[in-house]
């Protein structure tokens, strides 16, 4: 690919047309009959978004992440006649609407509803739950950072965004991510990003997923096997885009930063037809930057067009498309070198921060694409259907320089790898909604099912012995082996796996106080691997693995806008490795939580806060078991114990705007083994973790744009690697700012990132040799400027 030829179409789209930021709003209201009853079970429904909500006992109801523009606002409720009026969301504050119901229709005057881009709140998400309920009432710790503070942090990466959330932490430069004491890392987790909801990772796990089309990130805490089938124990990350809109707009992105740091993007929407029917969005981005560490150099290009069409109020259709291509010198960073001392501790500032394991010679191509197709459609006010249809495919040929052994007299041996691989996911969902009663009882159900053919149709993998280097001084002459060099590992293998699940949810409310969320899946797995060339010689993988999988919670609140809550959540996931020549079938990998928390919302809504105590057992990990007769077989140990409590607080309240965090988790060995001993300390799992992001915007005459924030994240020392107690990477805390200045279309973000340059390192991989290494003191300026 021509990556210039991209670039100078982009510049000349961004120069001629340019995109808003989407601004959102929330929209609160209570519908009453004339005579000044609340309405209950009153269907509010925003025309052509797909939002939709019912009145509670008291006719409250509420919408939140509204985007700006224009919208038909209906409110319907058997033995009344439907209520019809116009909203228009614009930037400014939000609004409370006192509607009635009659027996005649009333023509209402046109209503203004003030939203604001600023706001860090986000107070409902269906992910947990596949229903449109406020996190308040959600039976389970959800945490969602909105396009306000992706913009204020300019994050463009998950990796950028991840310190925001509590307890989350980017282990590497990659797709490496701590959750709860657990590492989520898509060879072994492959579902824990979500798109929507929807299963199937965009990005491999050499890569740092990319937020250009990314409207909100959630973190969806604790097992959630429920709905998603499989996925990391601490939890997944569920991605949700930016959708076409009803109204024309355009805005253009263009930022600088350290390490010539170059970043451009676009992003336009609007109607295609006249009636307004068809509508488009087009996110166009491209990046490139080097590093303070040697021989790194990075360029990104993304391109995402997206289509709605809206058949009728109750119908739509949308597509998205997505293509993302990286070209690098390092696919990603292996880490730096760290000094063993002859005691056996460790000197973690003994290399210089610029030195790589890996060779300039080394090179990543990757191409990532999907489709998603998703259909919706209201039946009547209480059946509503949903189906979606997302494929996948992730294209990589990369070599790469690894460590082989210890440091010795300043200097390393390394292994070479050259890989390529083909890679795919072809998801189809579809779930049902249907409300309903039986005496006092509200019954909210969820019917659906998934079918998920995924793998790879190449899996060309090969290892060979490479120089030793000088690590002060290395000569990467003779770095890449001949090729007639056998190598000492070798794959060339295809893999099909196909899941089959089903589940069933019922959520339960007596009255407005108590609420009960039963769910139950099953899940059936079929898979094999099969060697493409005599060079596998290893014998296929099969996969056969089935099971129940449940979700109890319980919600009560015992006054308006505090909830307590407590849940059960399971999932379990198949062994990456079934291999008959390491002692496999293995039984599969479980994990259970128990979780006890509490939620509220404060002054007037505009402040929520999250506390939760939680414990995670985790069972049948894969260890080493080498016996006289198979050195390399293998085993199923007890597993690991992840207990903890977290505490969040978000919101905006007069010109303030805050997220911090407090989480606390010891995450151990339950038995001796090879793997470890009892009572081990799990690796880059740190026990305590704190973050804080503060932003005031000035509102006096002279600096009124202005905005200015500040942050702190603390994490203390990590067992670096399981089997050695004793590497502990230090702890540290580090510090930004930032500066905004928007003045009428343009917004101009200045960012500095690690204020202190504090030297830190983020985690391991699987030696002592080298740790992923935080980024010293760094910059970025940013200026968007909106058309329309």
């Amino acid at each position: 690919m021509k990556i210039n030829i991209y670039i100078l179409l982009l510049l000349l789209c961004a120069s001629t047309r340019a995109f808003a930021q989407r601004d959102t709003g929330t929209l609160k209201g209570r519908v009453l009959n004339l005579k000044n009853e609340a309405v209950a079970d009153a269907n509010v429904l925003l025309q052509n978004t797909g939002m939709g909500t019912k009145t509670d006992a008291a006719g409250n109801f509420s919408f939140t992440a509204i985007p700006a523009g224009r919208y038909g606002l209906v409110v319907s409720n058997v033995g009344y006649t439907t209520l019809k009026q116009t909203l228009n969301i614009t930037p400014g504050e939000n609004a409370f609407l006192d509607l009635k119901l009659s027996e005649s229709k009333e023509e209402l005057k046109e209503v203004t509803v003030i939203s604001t881009r600023n706001r860090y709140q986000v107070q409902q998400s269906n992910s947990s739950t596949r229903m449109d309920i406020p996190l308040l009432t959600t039976p389970q710790s959800v945490q969602v950072v909105s396009s306000a503070v992706l913009r204020d942090r300019q994050a463009f990466t998950l990796n950028e965004i991840a310190s925001t959330f509590t307890g989350l932490k980017a282990n590497n430069g990659n797709g490496s991510f701590n959750m709860r004491g657990f590492t989520a890392y898509s060879p072994n987790d492959a579902s824990f990003l979500l798109y929507n909801g929807i299963r199937g990772n965009l990005f491999l796990w050499s890569q740092q997923p990319l937020l250009y089309n990314v409207e909100a990130v959630e973190l969806l805490r604790g097992p959630s096997g429920a709905l998603f089938s499989e996925g990391a124990p601490g939890g997944v990350i569920n991605f949700i885009t930016k959708k076409p809109l009803a109204e024309s707009r355009y805005s253009v992105d263009l930022s600088l930063g350290s390490w010539k740091f170059r970043r451009v993007a676009a992003d336009l929407t609007g109607p295609l037809s006249k009636n307004k029917k068809l509508l488009y969005r087009a996110i166009i981005g491209y990046d490139q930057s080097e590093s303070f560490r040697n021989d790194q150099h990075k360029e990104n290009l993304f391109l995402a067009p997206s289509f709605t069409y809206l058949f009728s109020d109750n119908t739509n259709l949308n597509l998205e498309l997505n293509y993302a291509h990286q070209q690098a010198v390092h696919q990603y960073d292996n880490g730096t070198f760290i000094r063993t001392r002859p005691d056996g501790t460790f000197d973690f500032n003994y290399y210089p921060n610029n030195l790589t394991i890996q060779s300039p010679t080394d090179y990543g191509k990757t191409n990532n694409t999907s489709a998603t197709l998703t259909f919706n459609h209201r039946f009547n006010e209480k059946l509503k259907l949903t189906v979606v249809q997302r494929a996948v495919r992730n294209v990589l040929d990369y070599t790469d320089h690894i460590p082989v052994g210890r440091i010795r007299n300043d200097s390393i041996s390394r292994g070479y790898q050259d890989w390529e691989t083909d890679r795919f996911s072809l998801q189809t969902t579809a779930y049902a909604s249907y409300g309903t009663k039986t005496g006092p009882l509200n019954h909210q159900l969820i019917v659906g099912s998934d079918y998920n053919r995924y793998g790879w149709t190449q899996n060309d993998y090969q290892y060979k012995p490479s120089s030793r280097i000088s690590i002060f001084n290395p000569d990467y002459s003779h770095d890449v082996p001949a090729a007639d060099v056998a190598a000492e590992e070798s794959d060339d293998n295809k893999r099909i796996t196909n899941l089959v699940g089903a589940y069933l949810q019922d959520q339960v409310s007596l009255g407005q106080r108590l609420k009960v969320l039963l769910s139950l899946r099953y899940d059936n797995y079929n898979g094999q691997e099969t060697p493409l060339s005599a060079r596998d010689n290893k014998q296929g993988d099969q996969l056969q693995a089935s099971g129940l999988i449940p979700r109890v919670g319980l919600v009560y609140l015992p006054i308006e806008n505090v909830s307590i809550y407590g849940t059960y959540l399971k999932s379990f996931n198949p062994q990456t490795s079934n291999n008959v020549l390491s002692g496999g079938p293995f039984p599969t990998r479980k994990a259970t939580q128990y979780e006890l928390g509490s939620k509220a919302d404060f002054f007037k809504e505009q402040l929520s806060a999250t506390v939760s105590l939680y414990q995670i057992d985790y069972a049948n990990i894969l260890t080493a078991a080498p016996t006289e007769e198979n050195s390399h077989r293998q085993a199923a140990i007890d597993g690991t114990r992840s207990r903890g409590g977290e505490f969040s607080l978000v919101g905006t309240l007069q010109n303030f705007s805050i997220i911090t965090g407090y989480a606390y988790n010891e995450h151990v060995l339950l038995s001796t083994s090879s793997y470890g001993k009892k009572g081990d300390r799990f690796a880059n799992a740190p026990k305590h973790m704190a973050n804080l992001w503060l932003k005031y915007n000035l509102t006096a005459t002279a600096a009124k744009g202005l905005g200015v924030a500040a942050g702190v994240r603390y994490v203390s020392n990590q067992v670096g690697l399981l089997s050695n107690q004793n590497f502990l990477f230090p702890e540290y805390t580090v510090f930004d700012a930032a500066l905004n200045y928007q003045r009428k279309r343009y917004n101009l973000q200045v960012n500095a990132y690690n204020l202190t340059n504090k030297h830190y390192f983020t985690g391991s991989r699987s030696s002592t040799v080298a740790g992923g290494l935080g980024e010293p003191i760094n910059y970025r300026v940013g200026v968007s400027y909106q058309i329309r």
